[in-house]
Formats: structure tokens, sequence, C-alpha cells
């Protein structure tokens, strides 16, 4: 037994040694991320579930071992970037090298440990519940089934997978991936939700210095694929394998999951972690062996996945009722049971202390809190987001789909009543919820009255009953629970629920594949085996392929992007009940906009200066330009691009009075041979449509040409700007304009000596106290006295794009100005000041002192002196 210790021990010193070496070879950036992955990520979740539970008096199977890995991997993952994030100044390559080698050996001195004490690697037990040990028949179907599985999933999560350019959110993610590395320290405390979507794709740009859209959306594919296996043994423990492989086949084709493996986004470890964790949680209720070490894993996996999002929480609530059916098993040993939620507790709250109490007292916690009350939540429920849920889910996947997914949650309404409460009253109540359910159909809105809508009574009303149906096994109560509480929060107690519906997917479709095989039973009962397994196999790869194919042209196919050019080129056969997919809340499809070539344009110098853009959102184009500046007051260039954000004809024109006002077309953007970008440079020439000029004659760029050359460049030192990151406030003043905003600071730069025709760069900090209803410009002037103006500049925050209402309490906004020197400036010495006014009425807000007392309309800033002195 010490000699397979010491061999198990040198085995994985030698995995981490080869690894180590993987990241100093000139591999492919994807060779050198899955090396990373592996060392930051599985091997040590390897050893730490061996370290928890493989040893224990009930180890886990092989397949639960492997499962358990990724889910603990990601746990260290997240927990050790977050820490390092912590530490002060830039982080380098070599500390987080050292940092996870470092966990690695203190987790095989750990289990070197153990071994002394008691035998390592105990012989994994054949299965979990010997009564469904499947014979060799059943394991053959069982193989093909997960082998079906694998290459469904992995075909629709990881073909193209770095096609498309970073969207919204992605950007953002990784733009603070950068700030980590540079030493940014606040960095995660700004971020509205957990680190994890950050410090994940941070170890591979740390470690090997690039970070690619393959490589940053790997291992949330990964964690994808994983979760769908989760959901196969938690499925298979719960009613059969049959049950297992049909939910997680549902979801291997659902939209939003494949949407999520191809982003950079947080919500693929959400599914593995939640799914996983209440795997572990079930476990024990049926085999009590080694509590509080499989709620100590269970712990460390939930804690990770609270530490991707608030929305981890959800899985809390299948977690405590099966610790409830946990204690009621063995009422009498309370005391051995409390004191196994001991370690648990303490594990999983000093996880999510360590990031949750810095994050709350950061001061943009406060804003945080607003985005989520306010523009999230809301405060008037219960709302009605059914037609929202259908519209949007029918784009993500085929209405067939959905279809199917709601007849067979009806059906298992039917078999929970039956169960309950016998065959004539499920009949009824399941009519009923049909009833409903159609009515609902026809008439969203029947059951508002006047401001108020109702609808949430009859849907709670049934999934009510069915959780409180009797002689229900607890782990149908507890899909019933977990499944009601997640729609009915998502869809009747959020304003804007959008795409975070997917919450409550995972114990929809287990209900949905139950139904399906309580069906598929019945048949075989009626017709006889051998007919059913062939009727089954032809039914399963009919939707397999239907389901399949949809997902495949909407999420893999990118000539053409059939989301983007979807009137003429979406995918017939398939009835939708929208003229036009909805422009928001649209993530992971294979959209391109040729923003590479821009970032490689600007690095060679082909190109220079500040920039505007149609596109919305800022994280985009300060990811691709590689941190320039996007100021619409300065910009010399501006990048058309078709934007499939929400866009109106006013949009539209707001672009075209822009660049009337002397832009004309420089270049395009091709990509599979279809025009995706235009550039425009400012020549100070005007035309009445310059969006209309011909393009015949400029320079067209190819954005196959540029990808490999970008993906070069793609380091970590850059310069980062807001809203990616808070600026350091070097002169920090704390000005109070009428108990609304709050001047935090500012920081001013000018040459020495200033010249007349200089410029003068200022950048104002600002912080909301409360919602400002109003959109209040800026002034900036030097003065003094009576004489006149030897420097101003007023616009609207940030570049006249974030206005004072748009502002979340506690958010630092930072709005810099490119002040001109007048030419006929007098030498001399000048205050600097500035304020906030209505444009309309110049009506200014007041600058309060200590006590309230008005002191002025507007706040001196310092001195600039113009000429020697």
């Amino acid at each position: 037994m010490y000699l397979k210790t010491r061999s198990f021990l040198l085995i994985s010193l030698l995995i981490a040694a080869l690894l180590n070496g993987l990241l100093l070879l000139p591999l492919p950036h994807l060779v050198q991320a899955i090396a990373v992955y592996f060392l930051t990520g599985f091997l040590p979740g390897f050893l730490l579930v061996d370290a928890l539970v493989g040893q224990s008096g009930a180890a886990p199977t092989r397949w639960e071992r492997l499962l358990y890995a990724v889910g603990a991997g990601y746990g260290v993952m997240v927990m050790g970037m977050t820490l390092l994030s912590f530490l002060p100044g830039p982080l380098l390559w070599w500390q987080t090298l050292l940092a996870f080698d470092g966990i690695i050996v203190l987790l095989l001195a750990l289990i070197a440990v153990q071994a002394r004490r008691r035998p390592l690697y105990p012989r994994p037990t054949p299965a979990l519940f010997p009564e469904l040990d499947p014979d060799r028949a059943t394991r053959t179907w069982i193989w093909i089934g997960a082998l079906t599985l694998l290459l469904v999933a992995g075909f629709l999560r990881f073909t193209n997978l770095g096609y498309a350019e970073y969207q919204g959110d992605e950007a953002r993610a990784t733009l603070r991936a950068a700030a980590i590395i540079q030493g940014v320290d606040d960095v995660l405390l700004i971020h509205k939700k957990g680190p994890t979507e950050i410090v994940v794709p941070a170890v591979a740009y740390s470690l090997t210095g690039h970070l690619t859209e393959t490589t940053a959306r790997w291992p949330f594919a990964v964690a994808n694929v994983v979760a769908l296996f989760i959901l196969f043994l938690l499925g298979w423990r719960l009613a059969g394998p049959l049950v297992g492989w049909t939910a997680a086949m549902f979801l291997a084709v659902d939209g939003y999951f494949i949407g999520y493996s191809h982003i950079v986004q947080y919500q693929s470890i959400v599914f593995l972690c939640s799914a996983l964790a209440v795997l572990i949680f079930y476990r024990l209720t049926v085999n009590a062996v080694a509590v509080g070490r499989y709620l100590t894993l269970a712990a460390v996996i939930l804690a990770t996945g609270l530490l991707s999002h608030y929305e981890a929480a959800l899985a809390v609530i299948p977690a405590l009722f099966l610790l409830l059916v946990l204690f009621w098993q063995r009422p009498t040993r309370w005391r051995e049971f409390l004191g196994d939620l001991i370690p648990p507790i303490l594990t999983g709250g000093v996880m999510l202390a360590l990031f949750y109490i810095p994050f709350v007292r950061h001061p943009h916690f406060s804003a945080t809190y607003t985005y989520l009350t306010d523009r999230r939540v809301g405060g008037s429920f219960p709302y009605n987001n059914l037609a929202d849920f259908f519209l949007r889910t029918t784009v993500y996947s085929t209405t067939y789909y959905v279809l199917l997914l709601i007849a067979t949650t009806l059906a298992a309404l039917y078999f929970a009543y039956r169960q309950g409460w016998g065959r004539r009253w499920a009949a009824g109540l399941s009519l009923a919820a049909t009833g409903v359910m159609i009515l609902t159909f026809i008439n969203p809105t029947w059951l508002r009255f006047g401001e108020t809508d109702l609808i949430v009574l009859p849907f709670a009303f049934f999934i009510v009953l069915a959780v409180l149906t009797p002689r229900l096994k607890p782990g149908e109560r507890m899909l019933w629970l977990w499944f009601g509480f997640g729609m009915l929060l998502a869809l009747f107690f959020v304003e804007k629920p959008r795409t975070h519906v997917y919450t409550f997917f995972t114990p929809w479709v287990l209900l949905a594949a139950w139904a399906l095989v309580r069906i598929w039973r019945g048949l075989r009962e009626q017709i006889g085996a051998p007919a059913a397994r062939i009727g089954g196999a032809i039914a399963a790869t009919a939707l397999i392929a239907l389901f399949g194919v949809y997902a495949y042209w909407y999420f893999v196919s990118n000539t053409p992007e059939v989301l983007r050019t979807w009137d003429a080129w979406h995918p017939q056969g398939y009835w939708v009940a929208y003229d036009e997919p909805d422009d928001k809340a649209l993530f992971g499809f294979p959209l391109a906009n040729g923003w590479k070539v821009a970032g490689v344009l600007y690095e060679e110098g082909v190109i220079a200066g500040d920039y505007e853009t149609n596109e919305k959102e800022a994280w985009v184009p300060s990811w691709y330009t590689r941190g320039q500046i996007r100021c619409g007051r300065t910009a010399d260039w501006f990048f058309e691009i078709d934007n499939l954000e929400p866009w109106s004809n006013g949009d539209q024109l707001a672009m075209e009075h822009y660049l009337r006002d002397g832009f004309s077309k420089w270049g395009i953007v091709e990509i599979n041979d279809t025009d995706q970008m235009v550039i425009y440079r400012r020549t100070g020439e005007s035309s009445e449509f310059p969006t209309q000029e011909p393009a015949d004659d400029v320079p067209r760029y190819d954005l196959a040409d540029f990808t490999a050359r970008f993906d070069e460049l793609a380091g970590p030192d850059f310069p980062l700007t807001y809203p990616a990151v808070n600026q350091l406030i070097e002169n920090p003043i704390h000005t109070n304009f009428d108990d609304l905003i709050w001047l935090e600071g500012y920081n001013i730069d000018y040459p020495q000596p200033l010249r007349q025709g200089d410029t003068i760069t200022l950048t104002l900090f600002w912080r909301a106290q409360k919602p400002v209803d109003a959109s209040y410009k800026v002034f900036n002037q030097a003065y003094y006295g009576d004489s006149g103006m030897i420097a101003q500049l007023d616009g609207y925050p940030v570049c006249e794009s974030r206005e004072t209402w748009r502002w979340d309490p506690g958010e630092l906004i930072t709005d810099r100005y490119e002040i001109p020197v007048a030419d006929d400036a007098p030498d001399g010495l000048y205050p600097l000041y500035t304020g906030l006014y209505i444009e309309e009425t110049l009506e200014r807000l007041n600058v309060l002192d200590e006590s309230g007392n008005t002191v002025g309309a507007q706040v001196q800033l310092t001195d600039i002196r113009v000429g020697e002195e």
C-alpha cells in the first residue's frame, strides 16, 4: 500500500512537471491554454477530491471521481486566482505558476499524511445503487448513449468556438482579466457579480501571455459538456440511466446552453456547480457514509457556483431539502449530524467571505445593488414574462423543442398527481393545467386586472400541489421544488429575466425526461420491449436531428451568419411565432464584425487617433483597439458595424448626422466575402448621407489576413480605460453638488510650460449619491475675474455617452475632456472651474459645504499658468 502511495504521488508529480514543461515550449496558444487549465484546475481538483472523499469509507465511483474533480478544479482555479488578484502590484507569470504548483504540492502532502493513517485508494464501489447496476446489454446501450451525448454536445460546443468576436460582457471579462495581471487592485470589486468569469481566463492569460477567443472560451465550453454528464448521472441516480441520458440530450441541443458554452461568462460553471452539488447531496440521502467529507466537497462546489453568480443560490433550495431528508432519515444521530455540518459551513463560508466581504464593503457595491434591484428584479411584481420567455427561447431553440418540453411537463404533473391522488384526480388536475396553458398561449394577459397581472396564481397552484403531493419519492419532490421555485421566481418575480431563465432548466429537463420515459415504459408494456426499443431509438434519433440541425445553423454555421441574415437564410421547416428574432439579450451566436482588423491597423500605425463607433457598449471596441481612446468629440475615425443590438431609426439618423460633420469612407472589412465593417476617416469633407457614399475605390481588408496577427498582439499590457477599470484619482476633493452628485476628484495633465493653442487633459471623477432624473451637462472654464475665457469646454459626461440619468448610485464615472487653450490667451495664472448645469435652462447645481450650506455653483479645481512663470 505504501508502494501504491509512492507511485500515485510520483505519477502526480510527473504529470505536474510535464504540464509545467509544456508552458515553456513554443506551442500553439490553445495547446498551452489546455495545459494551463489542467495544471491549475483538473489536477489539483482531482487531488482535492481524493483528499476529501477518495479515501473515505464510501469512495466515489470512477465516473463520480472525474466529475467531482472537474467541479473541484474550477473551485481551485477561482479561489486561487481571486486571492492572487488581491496581491499588490502587477501579477507576474511566475507568481501564478508558483501558487498553483504550491497548491498541488500541499495536496500531495496531505494525501501522503492520510496514507499513513488509512489505506490509499480503496477500490471504488462498483455502483452507488446496487439495484441500478446495469447488466452487460444495458451497459452497452449506456456506452452508446454516453458516446452520442459526447459527440453531439462536443460538436455543437467546440466547432468554430473562436469564430465569433467577444460580445458585450465577454470583452468586459477579458479586459478585467488583463487588469488583474496589470495589478489593478479593485477590478473584481467593481464587477457586478462574482469573479469567476474574470479569473478563469486570467489564469491562462497570466501563464501564456496571450488570450484568444478560443482559449478564453475553452474552459467554459468544457464546463458545459461536463455538466451534461453530471446531469446524466443525476438523472440516472434519480430514475435510471434512460432518464439521465434523455435529460442530458435535451440540454445538449438546447440553444441557451450551447450559447453559454460559446461565451466567456459564468453560466456554464453555475450549471455545472448547481447540478454537481445536488448530485452529492442526493448521494448522501441514499448512502449516508462519510457525510462530513461529502458535505465539505459539496460546500466547495456550491461556493464556487456562488462565486460565479448569485443565481447559483437557487441550488441551495434542493440542497437544503435533501439535507432535511438526510436528517429525517437519522433523527437519533442529530449530534453527529450537526458535527458533520461544521466543516462544510466553515469551508464554504470562508470561500465566500474572502471575496464577498470586501465586495460588499467597496463603494461601488451601492451601484451593484441598484443595478440588481432596480434594473433586474424591479419593484412592481408580480410580472408576466411568459410571452417574452417563449419568444426568446424559441430563438435559441426551435419552437418544437419548447413545445415538447411544455407538453412533457404537463405529463409530469399528471404522473406526480397520480401517485398522491389517484388517476381520476390526476386526470382532472392535469387537464385543468393544460387548459390554463392553452388559454395563456392564446392570451398571455388573460388574468390581468388593471396594472396587476395574476397569471402567477394558477402556475403557483399547480406547482405547489405537485410539491405537496403525498407519496412522492424525495428525489421527485426535490425536482418539483427546485423547478417550481426557479420558474416562478424567474418568470413572475424578476422584471427582466431574459436569458437568466436557464437556472430552472436543469430540474425542468429532468422532470420532462422522467415523464417521457414513463410514457415509453407504458408503451413497452403494450407493444413489447423489442418494438418499444426500436421505436424509441427512431424517435430519439429524429428529435436529435430535428433539434440539432436547428442548433447547427444558428450556433455553428457562419457562412452565412444566420442570425444576422435571418430574413434570407433562416432554416426552413421550423415554425416561429415572431416576424423576426428579438434584438435584445442575444449571446453565443457566431457573429463577427472585423474588429481585429482595426486593432492591427492601429498597432501598425496605419490609423492613429481617437475613434467613435455605432457599437453601443464600450467593452468590445476597447478590447480590439487595445485601449485606444473612444470619444466622439475628438474622434478622427469611425467604425460602422452591422449592429445587432437594439438599433432604431433614430440611432441611424444620429449616426448619419455625426458622420456628416466631415467623415468619409476610408476602408471596408470583409468576412467570408461579405462587407461587415465600414471605416470612416475625418477628412473635413461633408456629404448629406455619408453611409450611402460609394465605396468602390476604398481599400478592402479581409479579416482572415489579420486574425493570426491580432492574436499575437492580444497580450495583457495595453492601456485600460473606463469603464473596464477605475483610474487612480490623483487629486481627491469629494465635493458635494446639491446632495445629488459627488465630484470625487480629478486628474490633470498639460504641457509645461502651457502655451496658447495647447490642450489641457482633464479627467473628472463623479459619483451619484442617489438616482439622477435630469441630464446635466458639465462645464469646464478657466478665467480670471471678469476676463474672457482662456480655456473652455462643455459636454455631457463620458464624451456624450453616459448622461447623468444613466448613472447608478455609487458607481464611479470617469469623465475625460480635452480643453483647448485659446490662441489669444494672455500669459498668467488662471483658476480652473467645473460644475454641472441643465442645458435648456442654464440652471446649475449648487456646491454644498459639510454643513449643507451653499457655497457656490462651481468648484475651483486648481490654477493653471499660461506662459513662463
